[in-house]
């Protein structure tokens, strides 16, 4: 019997899905020093199929970042109660990916560190970047410039992912929130 066009949609779909899914920890791992031979060899896909898809590897990882699981996950990180208090909501943001992380499936690791190292104008860092100069201007944060206060936290964030990446074994041990919180918080002198 031959295959309905449902089906061969369903088919080419899942092709496609695979080819992104494996490219994720590639993208999280080596950036824009992605070829196409990686993804094809780690998606165990031939060039042709692959370009059947997509036209290089740069646009494996637009199509990345046009798929439900990075969007959902960008709008958890980006979804944070803009609190009065900005040491409030910093504090909010830095829980909330902790959870993430520790709730986080191997497959989830690479898409976490694409979506925290994102640099749209709409992106987590720029966000909390947001949260740091507000913080400063109540007195609430250390005082610095807000992109290296950020990069510390991100820093120390994309080290677990990638530690995580690259060796699957490797037990996600996360600082608590209250530690990390110290990145952030102005400290007073009496």
């Amino acid at each position: 019997m031959p295959r309905t066009s449902d089906i061969n949609k369903q088919i080419k779909d899942e092709r496609k899905q695979s080819i992104l899914v494996a490219s994720i920890p590639l993208f999280a791992l080596y950036n824009e020093k992605v070829s196409v031979d990686m993804i094809c060899e780690k998606a165990k896909c031939s060039h042709g199929l692959l370009y059947h898809y997509f036209r290089d590897a740069n646009n494996v990882l637009f199509n990345i970042r046009k798929t439900d699981a990075y969007l959902n996950l960008k709008a958890e990180l980006l979804d944070i109660v803009d609190n009065d208090s900005a040491i409030d909501s910093v504090y909010q943001i830095v829980r909330h990916v902790n959870d993430c992380v520790e709730k986080a499936k191997n497959e989830d690791y690479g898409l976490l560190y694409l979506v925290i190292n994102e640099e749209e104008k709409t992106s987590f860092k720029n966000s909390l970047i947001g949260y740091v100069k507000k913080g400063q201007v109540q007195n609430q944060i250390v005082a610095g410039k807000p992109e290296n206060i950020v990069s510390v936290f991100i820093n120390q964030i994309n080290g677990v992912l990638l530690k995580k990446l690259l060796q699957k074994s490797y037990k996600v041990e996360i600082p608590p929130v209250d530690n990390i919180m110290q990145i952030f918080i102005k400290k007073t002198v009496r």
